[in-house]
């Protein structure tokens, strides 16, 4: 893929679909962490800082995990190329020096991302093998899975791509930023996360928070920002709370987003965020409580783009048992970059679109001794009309604030990344100024859907989970590929042209996924997870014979931890 599609691609990304708008808040290295309900504490507080000497601390952590996924079948409606099966690598490197706790420098790495295990070249490939024959492998390379077309195959049809290789970066700078406490409040400055803790819009990715399956880099931001305590200014001074864990926080950040051109300043994405947080460790009802507001805007002078969301979180514990929590966020604004890009395929005049999506999500949980009940519910806006006469109304969570094991993670995304694939090269194709049809692609996320995910934990004795969960899911809007649908659009009707993913009609009902996890963990360090789901797929992932089949995931992962 060359620079200038990757960046055409990354300001459609930050333009458009604001579901990655959220409020930066007080990060990693802060002990402000509330416990959320559907997330598991894991770890459970922040890094251990270690003195150096009389001024000096280090904070750090590093994690190694491998992990193993075969699906059988993936693709639910051919008979060609259908399985999937890997073995990946992780290694995260977190770090951070301090000078008294007043001055902080902070980085994170992540090594070897997604690498498969071996030596994944051949001759034909992008990736190049590391010697001449299979049978005389003695390194690996550094390979990832993606989708790509099939050599000799139409590039404008989505199933003439597949899960080929592409090379991998075999290191990734996530975070690196600097932070100042002053007496006024806490200033950061760089590449940090957008968000602490995971929420319907922007995941930070640390830990091992997913209750199914596992994060990978999550949602940075470069930027300014800065938090203090308003309120404490109108106590006595002997009756200020300075800690980090307690009281109401105001956030204000600014984010550089994009950067084209170095020469023009109207191409530039530039974000805005303020957010207020209440934290109550404990209180009369029970503890871990926090409230959240945010808004934030994003404009750009190029496309008209200006872009809010609006949005909060309320949850706490409730006693000894009850945990409960709900968080949403609603987008609204305007842009002329999907119909500038668009119209090359449908004719349509080049308009200013309104945006308007919605994401919600809303858990409560049941603890006791050896088991604990869950119930989740998880909505996401949609849209079933690609024109650009009708506003941007599809909502996509984090990529990394999974929502089950295999519809979302792995069969929508596989479905949907072949379309994008195929979206972009007509575009391209045609001469468009940008590829917003890359966000197509789901990449895992939850998106276009409403679901019901009761779930149990089950511990039999220490360090021994088995948890259980049904996952149903419905669409709000008729499931449809955008760029196949307009392709075939023959008069002023699309409702008579519009086709879902694979070809056949629009339906609403993704299916019924069984979902499984074990879990042990052993000395503190090391934890053994096996996964497995079976999916039963409903009508919106239907070929045009009326056919999708059942599909198996079972994966196995190791995660060591220090």
């Amino acid at each position: 893929m060359s620079g200038q599609l990757k960046r055409s691609l990354r300001s459609s990304k930050h333009a458009l679909f604001a579901a990655a708008l959220g409020a930066g808040l007080l990060g990693t290295t802060s002990p402000a962490r509330a416990v959320e309900p559907w997330s598991d504490a894991d770890p459970q507080g922040p890094p251990t800082r270690f003195p150096l000497g009389a001024s000096t601390g280090f904070r750090g952590g590093a994690e190694y995990r491998a992990n193993a996924t075969a699906i059988r079948p993936l693709d639910l409606n051919s008979v060609r190329e259908r399985n999937y099966g890997v073995i990946e690598h992780r290694l995260r490197l977190d770090a951070g020096i301090d000078w008294e706790d007043k001055v902080r420098l902070v980085t994170s790495v992540d090594v070897l991302d997604g690498v498969l295990w071996g030596d994944n070249g051949t001759r034909d490939d992008a990736v190049t093998p590391t010697n001449g024959a299979n049978v005389g492998a003695l390194n690996p390379n550094t390979a990832a899975p993606c989708v790509a077309l099939r050599p000799g195959e139409l590039a404008s049809d989505p199933s003439s791509y597949h899960y080929g290789l592409c090379s991998a970066s075999p290191l990734t700078v996530r975070r690196l930023y600097g932070d100042l406490v002053t007496p006024v409040g806490l200033f950061r400055i760089g590449r940090q996360a957008f968000t602490e803790g995971a929420s319907v819009s922007v995941n930070d990715g640390d830990g091992r928070r997913n209750r199914f399956g596992f994060a990978r880099q999550g949602n940075s931001a470069d930027r300014i920002l800065f938090a203090t305590k308003p309120l404490e200014a109108f106590k006595p001074k002997a009756e200020r709370d300075k800690s980090e864990t307690r009281g109401t926080f105001l956030i204000l950040a600014y984010d550089r987003l994009v950067t084209d051109n170095v020469q023009r300043f109207a191409d530039d994405l530039h974000g805005w965020i303020t957010a207020v947080r209440w934290l109550e460790p404990t209180h009369r009802l029970g503890g871990d409580f926090e409230a959240r507001v945010f808004h934030a805007y994003r404009w750009s002078k190029d496309n008209d783009t200006g872009v809010s969301a609006f949005g909060g979180r309320l949850m706490s514990k409730l006693g000894n048992d009850f945990h409960a929590g709900i968080e949403g966020s609603y987008i609204t604004g305007a842009t002329r970059e999907v119909g500038d890009a668009v119209r090359v395929i449908s004719n349509d005049p080049s308009v200013v679109q309104d945006i308007r999506q919605l994401g919600a999500r809303a858990t409560i949980k049941w603890d006791q001794r050896y088991y604990s009940l869950y119930l989740e519910g998880d909505y996401a806006s949609g849209d079933s009309d690609p024109q650009t006469r009708t506003p941007l109304t599809q909502f996509r969570f984090a990529d990394d604030t999974n929502v089950g094991l295999l519809l979302f993670k792995h069969v929508v995304a596989y479905q949907s990344a072949r379309a994008a694939a195929a979206g972009v090269s007509v575009l391209r194709d045609l001469g468009a100024p940008s590829y917003p049809l890359e966000q197509v692609a789901t990449r895992g996320a939850f998106t276009n859907a409403a679901a019901i995910f009761p779930q149990v934990d089950v511990r039999p004795f220490d360090n021994f989970l088995v948890r259980g969960g049904l996952l149903m899911a419905w669409a709000p809007a008729r499931v449809i590929d955008p760029i196949a649908s307009l392709q075939r659009r023959d008069g002023n009707r699309l409702d008579d042209d519009l086709v879902n993913f694979v070809g056949g009609r629009p339906g609403r009902y993704y299916g019924t996924e069984i979902d499984m996890r074990v879990q042990y963990r052993m000395y503190d360090h090391f934890i053994a997870d096996l996964e497995g789901a079976v999916l039963f797929p409903g009508d919106a992932l239907q070929d045009a014979n009326g056919d999708a089949v059942r599909s198996w995931l079972g994966q196995a992962r190791g995660t060591f931890f220090f």
